[in-house]
């Protein structure tokens, strides 16, 4: 009677099973399939914010798709259009490792979720690294891989292993950034005032796109010499073109450069001008300085140097100091 009776028991539990098997949604297991599909084999590294889909559609109402993360450093919105942004800190100075959850429910509150391993990388912030970080982190890339944006650094000229050549207008030089003599630099056919007189021991500083091309860290073809005491407005002016439209940096920047352009003369009204200015000599880097204020912008004439302080933004596909900027010093043309 026993061994029946638990028998019975154990049939009551399957059917019990079953039933729950059979009663739960198939769409929902549809819809959570579906979001799987579309995440699981897209990259784990999530340097920058990205969207999430905050539905999947059905023959009746929608499954509703909620995204959460397990890292304090990320930001989870919603917007009006029913997509999700997943807002990562893009200054992170370490890698954050994370897992991306989503949760699918449907109109009775039937849930079913799926979860990805995601990273945010280790921000490359060229703008204010010093030289030797950026040798460092340049020396970690794969065969093949580039820096994320043009950046320069300064150096001593070790080695020339292409001499000048008068036919293309360049030349070949290997660069010691400090005491890192087992990771130089190559300034791969470098061109610009004063390469054809290059000389081992000349101390140089170079701009242009860092990668490793089959196993040798060097600057591209393109890159060019450029004023030693220009390189940190040099590196503020090539990382800001990295970035995208509407996008702007987290942080405040400093830059100097030479008024090459005035497209808003000063306004007596509002007290600002709107100049571009050139770092570095630079001419493809140009960066506008709109609405500047400060002591000497009335006086602003093309020529002038002058430093200026704000947030560097991507407008509309302009490089920019956004409204608010300031003028921290000027030096007269004439």
């Amino acid at each position: 009677m026993k061994k029946g009776f638990v028998a019975l028991c154990l049939c009551l539990v399957l059917c019990l099973c079953c039933g729950a098997v059979l009663a739960e949604d198939p769409g929902l297991k549809d819809a959570r399939s579906y979001v799987n599909l579309m995440y699981k084999n897209k990259p784990a590294s999530t340097p920058k914010d990205y969207q999430l889909i905050g539905s999947v559609p059905s023959d009746g109402e929608p499954y509703t798709v909620e995204w959460t993360t397990d890292s304090d450093t990320i930001t989870v919105l919603r917007g009006e259009d029913g997509m999700v942004t997943i807002d990562v800190n893009e200054d992170n100075p370490k890698e954050v490792a994370y897992v991306l959850t989503a949760v699918i429910s449907n109109a009775a509150g039937e849930t079913a979720e799926v979860s990805f391993e995601r990273f945010v990388p280790a921000a490359i912030n060229l703008d204010i690294l010093s030289d030797e970080e950026i040798v460092a982190i340049a020396y970690t890339l794969e065969d093949g891989a580039s820096l994320p944006a043009d950046t320069a650094l300064r150096g001593k000229v070790v080695a020339i292993p292409t001499p000048w050549s008068e036919q293309y207008g360049n030349i070949t030089v290997n660069i010691q950034v400090g005491d890192l003599a087992d990771q130089v630099v190559q300034c791969y056919r470098l061109t610009g005032e004063g390469a054809a007189a290059l000389a081992e021991g000349d101390e140089v500083a170079v701009a242009g796109r860092i990668k490793n091309y089959k196993g040798t860290i060097e600057f591209d073809k393109g890159c060019v010499l450029i004023p030693a005491e220009e390189v940190q407005s040099a590196r503020v002016a090539l990382y800001a073109y990295s970035l995208e439209e509407s996008a702007a940096m987290s942080r405040p920047s400093t830059m100097t450069g030479v008024v090459t352009e005035i497209p808003s003369a000063y306004s007596e009204q509002y007290g600002n001008i709107t100049v571009n200015i050139v770092a570095a000599g630079l001419e493809n880097y140009k960066v506008q300085c709109y609405r500047l204020k400060g002591e000497g912008v009335e006086t602003l004439a093309v020529g002038d140097v002058v430093t200026v302080s704000g947030t560097i933004k991507n407008y509309k596909g302009t490089i920019e100091f956004d409204s608010g900027c300031v003028l921290d010093a000027v030096v007269k043309a004439n």
